[in-house]
């Protein structure tokens, strides 16, 4: 059902398009252990580099991009658990992942593209950084995908297409958006990152028999701000906080909204 309270956010890039919907609560009879976050945003990200003469190979590619992260965040991106250089295709999962946590975050804000992506860092709590010391120094490790991956063969043993893993991240300003000036002593927020692979069904079951996990591109929900880590911790468990995923193909929707098979041949015969 339509509701005023309802908060939707949606992102597309060929041949998917991804809409979420965080439905209104009636806060009147609300659980008590129930937790609530304000915003909610997503972004899709394909892995795929856009080469040609200008960028010919995927370092070229990324160099542009460079000044839109942190220093230790494009050092993540970089860089595997052991601070070698990554190899391509993990230096393009991780890219695209960062990108889709900082976009999904402004996107949850209400301000997309139109605030400086190097004005804030993600960090993820665990991955990142030690839980123990959030604000201290980056820990080398695999990538978001590494982790995702393993996440996906340990727990989806019967080859479940949908899938979702979650982070609690920590989100710090490090400058004003609108100038160079560093802003000093702004306590961080705690968002919840969720990612969901966009993993073909047919490609699920030998995937998951090999070391690496097929896969075209993410999703990447970002939700909150949360007044607390276990708070955060507690909504980015997937037996608490499931996001419910619902696949739909471009027919379906037209269906959905009250048009038929038949009116649709009918529409293609007269192209």
């Amino acid at each position: 059902e339509e509701s005023r309270e309802s908060m939707m956010n949606v992102s597309h890039q060929f041949p998917y398009v991804c809409m979420i919907q965080k439905q209104g609560s009636d806060h009147t009879h609300a659980s008590s252990t129930q937790l609530q976050y304000d915003m909610i945003g997503c972004d899709l990200v394909i892995f795929e580099a856009r080469l040609n003469k200008y960028s010919p190979t995927i370092t070229a590619f990324l160099e542009s991009f460079v000044g839109c992260f942190t220093t230790s965040e494009w050092q993540a991106i970089s860089n595997d658990a052991r601070s070698l250089p990554r190899s391509d295709d993990s230096l393009l999962k991780e890219f695209f992942l960062r990108w889709a946590m900082k976009e999904a975050y402004t996107k949850a804000l209400g301000v997309g593209l139109n605030i400086d992506f190097d004005s804030f860092e993600t960090r993820l709590i665990g991955h990142d950084v030690d839980s123990t010391d959030i604000e201290g120094v980056w820990i080398p490790r695999d990538g978001i995908w590494e982790s995702i991956t393993a996440d996906i063969q340990q727990n989806n043993p019967n080859g479940q297409v949908e899938h979702q893993f979650s982070f609690v991240g920590r989100v710090n300003r490090t400058r004003d958006p609108n100038s160079d000036a560093v802003e000093k002593g702004r306590e961080g927020e705690y968002w919840v990152f969720s990612f969901v692979p966009l993993v073909e069904e047919e490609v699920v079951e030998d995937s998951l028999q090999s070391e690496e996990t097929a896969s075209s591109g993410c999703i990447c929900i970002c939700k909150g701000p949360f007044n607390e880590e276990a708070d955060a911790a507690t909504s980015s468990d997937s037996k608490q906080h499931h996001i419910t995923i619902e696949n739909l193909s471009l027919l379906d929707l037209i269906q959905l909204h009250g048009m038929k098979s038949t009116d649709i041949d009918v529409m293609r015969q007269k192209k």
